[in-house]
């Protein structure tokens, strides 16, 4: 697995984004604004109670709608549903009626509906089995069906098939989605869970993310989903002005529906008196609207206010945002009246009134409202007529399913599946886990040990590659070793940029200078790199897409939000939470018996506060503020969710370690903050030998006698292969440097140990200058080798070229 295995996904990547966020061809020269196009224009415009924008959607119509090639593009417009069991009255009735205005005769549009089986899957809706959940999905087509939806311009496209099939495609724009927006932003989002900002799990930061996906992955125009979805709709627009996109997603967000019961912002599954579903007989219709809620008058003052105390209390996020127009009576009967009844183009709705208690037929919504406030219809009468007209919408439904052979057969199997209880789990009986299993895959051994790349930079550095090496080199020589490049948490990061050219050259040059520097520091016999299998992160998650992100939305659900974010700000960037959650997944993954992790320096090392209310238990390998937050949240998923015995044969929790012996090999003193880090601080892989092998070494920091820091001395020692007295220096140990010293300064001396230089600079016996010139000439040494080592490898060489072009580039930005 050599570096220029990296290239491939890196590919695929690059060409997802780019098909997904690419500009659009330019439209062909206006065509003309014909009658027949502005009726289409105001037909949709009435299925949304706000469309962002108008202007868009005519421009959209007049570059893919009536009158375009019938083998040109389509208008594309998308919802989305999870086959859950029921359909309420809004997601079935007002759904057909909505998309049959979408796709009418000669629009030109296609609707697709994103069927999240896969998310369903996730959730656990029907005992976790997705042939359950699919015949699920089709019973829920065929009540559309009933309902009278035109399906001849629907389209079904199944999440479990879609982005299992096309893992390259999606995640990849999910990845991009996240790097380019902060927690902040994200959160806004949130209000599709229903929960509030200050009581999120990890995972519900993901979902938006997701479904901003979604429209890219569809490729939609338009997004025809409920105005409780306006917010991370709008995020699909502000990634497209993130990515440069030139035509964003048109938002028409449809109504929602108050709920029966007084103070029911919308409907709610959990709650069957809170709607009328679907597959309600005559009997449940008029019992549920016999019972609603129907104020005749504005109730304000203290009882709206106790309303809200009671909403905020209960968690119910987002409130505010479920209606866009302004309404001070919230009647439900009302509402299905307005949205329900009469929705369809010619509709009527029929009562008794008080000055026609035979009966009284209006068209126009207005007059019913109207004649209800003035008391000429009495709640009693407008549901009368409102149960009248649902029964009679809905009789269709029931027909289908008693008459069509294909759909009773689905009715009666979605039955079945409520009837038969939720499998209670035994304390005997094992959870099951989602996971990718790259033993199982053959990529990985078992029992190995795991080391992962640190993030790209444009500058990669001796010191990360001496970490590298110093983790491998902790595991028994005996024992499988995985050296994981981790490029999606690269991209997720927006590590370089997140430029797919970029990451796969870091790695490049990292595995060409890693092995040579191995082969100088432990001889060609002795070389670990030759026994470590090399994984590339993306590559592995395609082998089984499916089982890792739901391992990583698992590790999401566990944790709350503040205790994965550990010491981040809200204004940092969502990806690094997503790449803390994608860790996990990366460990479930390989399945090691141990692991060598960074200590993380973003300030949220000391994360006791967070976990304070977690129990790690006794075997816990180290306490919270003692290591990184990926190792503690490692820990604690392994002992809370893989804590089953029978697990924990299969799944041990692994030994974490942190890189605690590798050496220090800064040439100058820390500095106040990254900002003003220097080049001279520090020796980089793609240094010129005959440039910088000497002049760093020249200014490094070399205090006379001070051997608390003394840089000359780290790097005699680790390069040079003397005795350091730890695990961490070079594994030629002892075998001697000769520091060369005129007769007056006491000749030529050979050290064995990093004790024997220590002592004679201390004392002041061997002097600065003289050090400095012997460990100068090792680093020329080692960067030569590193530089031959580059120029071999085809990649890694244009790969230097690139970086050093990027960061020539960033200079001359920040410059600006």
């Amino acid at each position: 697995a050599d570096s220029h295995h990296c290239q491939p996904t890196c590919t695929r990547y690059a060409l997802a984004i780019t098909e997904a966020t690419m500009p659009k061809k330019e439209a062909p020269p206006p065509r003309p604004w014909t009658d027949d196009l502005e009726a289409d224009l105001q037909r949709i415009l009435t299925v949304g109670e706000e469309c962002i924008s108008a202007k868009e959607l005519q421009s959209l119509i007049l570059s893919k709608g009536r009158g375009t090639p019938d083998d040109g593009p389509r208008i594309r417009l998308y919802d989305g549903f999870e086959p859950s069991g029921r359909m309420h009255i809004a997601q079935g009735l007002l759904k057909s009626v909505n998309v049959n205005k979408c796709t009418a005769d000669g629009t030109h549009s296609t609707f697709c509906f994103w069927v999240a089986d896969w998310f369903a899957l996730m959730n656990d809706k029907m005992g976790g089995d997705l042939q359950k959940i699919v015949i699920v999905g089709k019973y829920l087509i065929e009540v559309w069906k009933a309902a009278g939806m035109d399906l001849s311009n629907v389209e079904f496209r199944w999440a479990s098939e879609e982005i299992t099939d096309n893992a390259h495609i999606y995640w990849p724009i999910m990845l991009d989605v996240a790097r380019r927006f902060n927690v902040t932003r994200i959160k806004k989002c949130c209000q599709i869970m229903g929960r509030l900002e200050g009581n999120l799990t990890a995972a519900q930061v993901l979902y938006p993310l997701m479904q901003c996906t979604d429209v890219f992955f569809l490729k939609a125009d338009i997004c025809q989903l409920g105005v409780d979805q306006r917010k991370v709709n709008m995020l699909a627009r502000e990634y497209c002005d993130a990515a440069k996109k030139k035509y964003k997603p048109v938002i028409l967000s449809h109504h929602m529906l108050y709920g029966l019961k007084k103070g029911q912002e919308k409907m709610s599954k959990s709650d069957p008196d809170s709607a009328i579903f679907m597959e309600d007989t005559v009997e449940d219709v008029r019992r549920k609207i016999t019972k609603a809620y129907c104020p005749t008058a504005e109730e304000g003052g203290a009882a709206a206010g106790e309303e809200e105390k009671t909403t905020a209390e209960s968690g119910d996020a987002g409130k505010e945002s479920m209606h866009l127009t302004e309404d001070t009576l919230k009647n439900p009967i009302l509402d299905y009246v307005q949205h329900i009844v009469m929705s369809p183009p010619g509709a009527t709705f029929t009562c008794a009134t008080c000055t026609a208690p035979e009966g009284h037929t209006y068209d126009k919504y207005e007059a019913v409202k109207e004649d209800f406030l003035a008391g000429n219809i009495t709640p009693d009468q407008l549901k009368e007529g409102l149960i009248e007209s649902l029964n009679t919408l809905l009789q269709p439904v029931r027909d289908h399913f008693t008459n069509d052979e294909t759909a009773k057969g689905l009715l009666e199997q979605v039955r079945e599946f409520k009837r038969e209880a939720a499998p209670v789990a035994s304390g005997d009986e094992a959870p099951k886990v989602f996971r990718l299993d790259l033993v199982k895959e053959g990529v990985v051994q078992p029992n190995s040990h795991l080391v992962m790349t640190p993030l790209p930079s444009s500058t990669p550095t001796m010191q990360s590659a001496a970490d590298i090496l110093t983790k491998l080199k902790a595991a028994d020589a005996d024992t499988p070793k995985v050296l994981l490049l981790r490029d999606w948490t690269a991209l997720v990061n927006n590590a370089l940029d997140a430029d797919v050219k970029l990451i796969p050259a870091y790695h490049a040059i990292l595995l060409s200078t890693l092995r040579a520097l191995d082969i100088h520091l432990h001889g060609e016999d002795d070389a670990i790199m030759k026994n470590v299998t090399i994984v590339l992160q993306s590559e592995a998650i395609l082998k089984d897409p499916s089982n890792y992100w739901i391992s990583v939305i698992n590790a999401g659900r566990h944790f709350q939000l503040d205790t994965v974010m550990g010491g981040m700000k809200d204004a940092d960037c969502v990806g690094k939470v997503i790449g803390r959650l994608m860790m996990i997944g990366d460990v479930l993954g390989v399945n090691p018996e141990s692991i060598a992790l960074e200590m993380e320096n973003d300030g949220d090392v000391n994360i006791s506060n967070a976990m304070a209310n977690m129990n790690l238990g006794d075997d816990s390998a180290s306490s919270p503020s003692s290591q990184s937050v990926v190792a503690t949240l490692i820990e604690e998923f392994y002992s809370v969710k893989l804590s089953h015995p029978s697990l924990q044969s299969i799944l041990p929790l692994p030994t974490i370690t942190h890189n605690t012996c590798s050496p220090n090999l800064a040439l100058q003193q820390p500095r106040e903050s990254i900002a003003h880090k220097q080049e001279i601080d520090e020796y980089f892989l793609t240094d010129d030998p005959k440039v910088n092998g000497k002049s760093k070494m020249k200014k490094a920091f070399c205090e006379p006698g001070n051997i608390d820091f003394c840089p000359p001395i780290a790097l005699l020692t680790y390069f040079g292969g003397l005795d350091s007295g730890s695990s961490g220096s070079g594994s030629g140990a002892g075998k001697g440097v000769t520091i060369s010293r005129s007769p007056e300064n006491g000749g030529d001396v050979t050290y064995t140990s990093k004790s024997q230089v220590e002592a004679d600079f201390e004392s002041g016996a061997l002097h600065p200058g003289d050090l400095k010139g012997c460990t100068s000439t090792i680093m020329v040494e080692v960067l030569t080798k590193t530089s031959e080592a580059i120029k071999k490898d085809g990649s890694a060489a244009k790969g230097v070229k690139a970086l050093k072009a990027w960061e020539k580039k960033m200079s001359k930005q920040k410059k600006k």
